[in-house]
């Protein structure tokens, strides 16, 4: 498999494609990553972000550019020059190994697609009829071919990944544990899984950046480690990420760490992490409301966190963070306040004047889920009626 430089050579790059159309323009921005000029270098990563992998959707030029990138931090003369962004790089390996390892499995259906539809797909090339491309058939085709690129590169990216795992470099350490776990069900990691979780345990138990123990805590959680004991953790961060692991889910010394965080340091959660594990696609803060709405369904035990993160959410964390509350608030969608736990929480909403917009439309969501009014005034009297009510 070639990698490295000689896929710049060795590879047409007028019959690829990335999200604004053909990639000659690539090679261009691939070697300006071995380049000294900052500019250049940060044009080469708009590049990669936005063309090769666009919003998560990648192309057929996404498989040769990773193997480019997997020659260049495999290389160790290569390695010292880009060393300043080689986590920048391991980060996009790691975007490209999440398609590798989720279509693994697909791979031979991929296949048996681009082989009905790749002959019309290639003429379509020829003929330069670009917009054609995705029509209907054609266009299963060009997305088969894209991500078989991305799953042909496996191999290369399973040996970057396990390299990683030496790097002097902490961040790069955390990305490659997450690229490697990603790419867990790929062919060429399949016979190393046992040594590769010795060595990812070993890496939690051990790493002195609680930011790098964190992600391999959560590596770890997706192979399906159980990490009890690591709830003990000194650092709350690590504390959070082992209770926030598949295995725990549902064990009560878990909830327990996420409800104590949530309660008493919403506003610190996200801080705790200066380098926050790839895993998280958002905010830290995001992923414990998460887990918590989806464990915890009396809220009489979730509303003290509940009322917590309303200081620091907006109106646009609602899909994340106080919508999700403001439905597990209310599950049965009738909109009637119960119960006390109920009235605290929007009462607490209310007096969140920032959090109504009647211009915004996302909360409208999570009102409609919980059967309240988006109306801060109609809220409010909800409120009051509560309370009178409950007065003797």
């Amino acid at each position: 498999m070639i990698t490295g430089l000689p896929v710049l050579e060795e590879t047409d790059w007028s019959r690829l494609h990335h999200a604004y159309g053909r990639a000659t323009d690539t090679p261009g921005h691939l070697r300006a990553l071995l380049e000294e000029e900052a500019e250049r270098r940060k044009k080469a990563f708009d590049h990669l972000w936005s063309a090769i992998i666009h919003q998560g959707t990648p192309w057929t030029a996404t498989g040769p550019v990773a193997l480019f990138i997997a020659g260049l931090l495999g290389d160790e003369t290569l390695a010292r020059r880009v060393r300043p962004i080689r986590a920048d790089l391991f980060e996009f390996l790691l975007s490209v190994a999440h398609l590798a390892g989720l279509w693994e499995e697909e791979a031979a259906a991929l296949e048996r697609t681009e082989a009905d539809h790749g002959h019309d797909l290639d003429a379509l090339i020829d003929a330069g009829d670009d917009d054609a491309l995705y029509d209907e058939s054609t266009g299963e085709a060009f997305y088969a071919r894209a991500l078989l690129g991305c799953v042909r590169a496996a191999p290369a990216l399973v040996a970057v990944m396990l390299e990683g795992l030496t790097d002097a470099d902490p961040v790069v350490r955390a990305h490659a544990s997450a690229g490697a776990v990603a790419l867990a069900k790929c062919e060429p990691m399949r016979g190393h899984l046992s040594e590769f979780e010795s060595r990812l345990t070993a890496l939690a138990r051990t790493a002195q950046d609680a930011d790098e123990r964190s992600a391999h805590v959560l590596a770890l959680g997706d192979l399906g480690a159980a990490l009890a004991d690591l709830l003990e953790d000194p650092s709350p961060a690590v504390r959070i990420c082992a209770a926030l692991t598949p295995g725990l889910a549902g064990n009560a010394a878990a909830t327990s760490e996420l409800l104590d965080a949530l309660k008493h340091h919403a506003a610190d959660i996200d801080g705790w992490f200066t380098n926050t594990p790839p895993q998280f696609s958002f905010r830290p803060r995001f992923s414990v409301v998460a887990r918590l709405v989806e464990q915890v369904k009396d809220f009489e035990l979730l509303v003290d966190a509940a009322v917590a993160v309303l200081p620091v959410a907006t109106k646009y964390t609602v899909d994340y963070d106080w919508g999700p509350l403001l439905a597990a608030a209310f599950p049965d969608g009738s909109g009637v306040v119960k119960t006390e736990a109920q009235r605290r929480f929007l009462a607490a909403l209310v007096d969140r004047r920032q959090l109504w917009d009647a211009k915004f439309w996302n909360p409208r969501e999570w009102f409609q889920k919980a059967g309240l009014p988006y109306d801060r005034q109609a809220c409010a009297e909800l409120v009051r009626d509560f309370h009178t009510d409950a007065t003797p």
